[in-house]
């Protein structure tokens, strides 16, 4: 039997991995779990730096997505982009697929071959990225399809010892299917945007961490070459 890496696996955030002793536990299955307009998608571009990651986009080509990360300023030396948007909305042309009742379907036969391959040809240490979860859980197909899809990326975590992001976007899913993910995960960022004056203020919590002391308390950021932790008030 293989054995699961103990070592924990850094966020690229410096003081919220101080703050995590370290890091994340290897072997987890993290729910970034965000309100999309304080930008979570820049803790998925700050999680990919660290090491070898592999980076599924569904919501935008790959292009744009790496070309984003670039003007933060941080290095895509080590990412892997799987484009699942374009497989998904543009035929072999590169044109838009008007009509294709299979191809909900058959994304989930695509992501399967991709992260079978990434599990074959890998026997060191990287980060799985989904951007996003809700892309697959809102595709008209049995909720066993998507129940598998998401106890695979679980599975991988634990089988292999790695780290497995999935964004979750807020107010979009039923309360039944949030809880699912939720409960399935071993860590939870609880990210959200509030109105303070005339100002808009993103903050996150951790308040869901398997072996490890949860950070329930917010913790304010602003995005500038990627996450900034605002020290003057949250972490010191």
């Amino acid at each position: 039997m293989q054995k699961l890496k103990t070592a924990d696996v850094p966020t690229g955030i410096v003081l919220l991995d101080r703050r995590l002793d370290g890091g994340l536990p290897a072997g987890s299955f993290v729910c970034v779990y965000a309100d999309p307009v304080s930008m979570p998608e820049t803790f998925l571009y700050q999680f990919a730096t660290v090491m070898r990651s592999y980076y599924f986009t569904t919501n935008r080509p790959a292009k744009f997505v790496k070309r984003d990360v670039e003007k933060l300023h941080l290095d895509t030396e080590q990412i892997i982009f799987v484009d699942i948007y374009s497989q998904y909305y543009l035929n072999e042309y590169g044109q838009f697929i008007v009509e294709d009742k299979y191809r909900d379907k058959e994304i989930f036969d695509f992501v399967d071959e991709q992260l079978s391959k990434i599990v074959e040809e890998n026997s060191s240490e990287y980060n799985i990225i989904v951007d996003s979860l809700s892309f697959f859980l809102n595709l008209s197909v049995d909720w066993g399809l998507k129940d598998w899809f998401l106890n695979k990326l679980y599975t991988i975590s634990k089988e292999k010892g790695v780290v497995v992001y999935g964004y979750l976007l807020k107010n979009v899913h039923p309360a039944s299917v949030v809880n699912k993910v939720l409960d399935l995960s071993d860590v939870v960022f609880d990210i959200e945007s509030e109105r303070v004056g005339e100002r808009i203020v993103n903050k996150f919590a951790v308040p869901k961490l398997r072996g490890k002391q949860p950070l329930t308390e917010y913790f304010r950021f602003y995005v500038e070459e990627g996450i900034q932790v605002d020290t003057s008030r949250d972490i010191a």
